[in-house]
């Protein structure tokens, strides 16, 4: 799907794993930067990439060729009965950010939803992820709830917050 400013949508592939892990890495504060390697690796990526499905894309937006962002969305739950929901990630490299991206993205996902057949989108956002959480809200999510000291690395412990949208 083209876009404004050169950039353009399109399913991710293969080739397409160094990028995605390094838009993932530089967006997930979390992680000390010299940790982040060690919590998700190309082959993980790779292996995200081999488990796409026609209902459960994994989309990439370029600009002018290179990988600026990312987002997937993965059934929520594994049961039958949440068939229609799922989670979505979405990362847009730092350089990139508050630039419409995002925006970009996800609205190409909302215009596919009843190809995908989903009627809602969960998202997990880090409490201390206002950027993140700031940027669902504006496109309609609401906080369902709080997973409260759930993520826990390096010595810090934080909450996380689900927020989700019905369509």
């Amino acid at each position: 799907m083209p876009l404004q400013h050169g950039r353009s949508i399109r399913h991710a592939v293969l080739d397409d794993a160094p990028a995605i892990l390094s838009v993932f890495q530089s967006c997930n504060l979390f992680f000390s930067p010299r940790h982040r390697q060690d919590h998700i690796s190309l082959i993980e990526v790779m292996d995200w990439l081999e488990n796409v499905t026609d209902k459960h894309p994994m989309l990439v937006l370029e600009q002018q060729g290179n990988l600026i962002a990312w987002c997937s969305i993965e059934p929520f739950y594994g049961l039958p009965a949440f068939d229609s929901a799922c989670e979505i990630s979405l990362y847009v490299s730092p350089t990139y950010q508050r630039s419409g991206v995002g925006r970009d993205l996800f609205h190409h996902l909302e215009a596919q939803r009843k190809v995908l057949g989903f009627t809602h989108l969960v998202a997990y956002i880090y409490a201390s992820n206002l950027e993140s959480q700031g940027f669902f809200q504006r496109q309609g999510f609401d906080e369902w709830g709080v997973l409260p000291n759930i993520a826990q690395n390096e010595g810090i412990t934080e909450d996380v917050y689900l927020l989700g949208r019905e369509f």
